[in-house]
């Protein structure tokens, strides 16, 4: 069976030969497109923030099943902090399809923070989604939002500097950097997110961020390890790699500080790492978290 494509007219010949030469470059098509699906919705999607990623949908599912089924809902809905929001994907995705929330999203990047807005208002959100500009809890480093939010959420850099080189130039050499380096061993802003929710956190509420692979069962020992937290559970990818991790933050714990918590020597960031065929676990269930 042959199909009939239509005849293109001179300026649409242009175009397409304009867009082919683009793709034949690297550039990725959601950047050729503007556009990428993520969990249902579409997003405008260009160079001023990471592509979103199938896998992110992983922590997107589990966050969703939390404020939807695990958390009691609260007059003026349940605040819910996402840290790293990049083109405010999962911002507006929770916003969307959990009505019970209302979303704050940081990224460092005003570039992206202005792609994040675009987004809300194409989804229909913004009312209930509100972004800022700063390096991971810093916009809201003050009393008023200590212990306030009942969920944080984020997917962090996690790559590892020595191996951006190696990536897929599609990748590297077009989405930005910024948003893939993790610092050393891939783990520093994983580090500094699990040293600093617990002061955010309310007591009660849940601590959810993605992993790389490789890094999701050594993070879950990091944060059961904590006091502070239970309930710890990992979501595997279709390859059974924990892909994300999530955790009830019970409050602060007598003779545990932030400080405590911390890990900072480099034989310790390297308990956190581990073969990817390491990190395979059984389906977890969300209705058990």
């Amino acid at each position: 069976m042959t199909l009939d494509l239509p005849v293109l007219a001179a300026e649409s010949r242009q175009k397409l030969g304009e867009l082919l030469r683009l793709r034949e470059d690297g550039v990725p098509l959601a950047y050729i497109t503007g556009r990428q699906e993520f969990m249902s919705l579409e997003y405008a999607c260009s160079s001023q923030a990471l592509i979103p990623r199938k896998e992110t949908e992983i922590l997107g599912n589990a966050v969703c099943d939390l404020l939807n089924r695990a958390i009691p809902p609260v007059e003026g809905g349940l605040q819910v902090l996402d840290l790293c929001t990049g083109s405010g994907n999962l911002a507006c995705a929770i916003a969307v399809h959990c009505p019970v929330s209302v979303v704050f999203g940081v990224d460092i990047s005003q570039e992206a923070i202005d792609l994040a807005a675009v987004n809300a208002k194409q989804l229909g959100c913004a009312d209930r989604v509100r972004f800022s500009c700063g390096d991971l809890f810093e916009p809201f480093d003050s009393k008023g939002f200590h212990h306030f939010f009942a969920l944080i959420m984020c997917n962090p850099p996690y790559i590892d500097p020595s191996k951006l080189s190696s990536m897929s130039p599609e990748i590297i050499a077009h989405e930005p950097r910024l948003a893939f380096d993790g610092g050393p061993l891939g783990v520093r802003v994983l580090l500094r997110l699990l040293h600093e929710a617990p002061r955010f956190l309310k007591p009660g509420g849940w601590l959810a961020f993605e992993v790389g692979l490789g890094q999701g069962n050594g993070m879950m020992r990091r944060l059961s390890r904590d006091a502070r937290f239970a309930k710890v559970n990992g979501f595997p990818d279709e390859a059974g790699n924990v892909r994300a991790i999530v955790g009830q933050f019970r409050g602060d714990v007598p003779g545990t500080s932030s400080g405590e918590a911390a890990v900072d020597s480099e034989a310790e960031k390297k308990t956190v790492l581990t073969d990817p065929k390491s990190s395979r676990v059984g389906q977890a269930k969300p209705s058990n978290v």
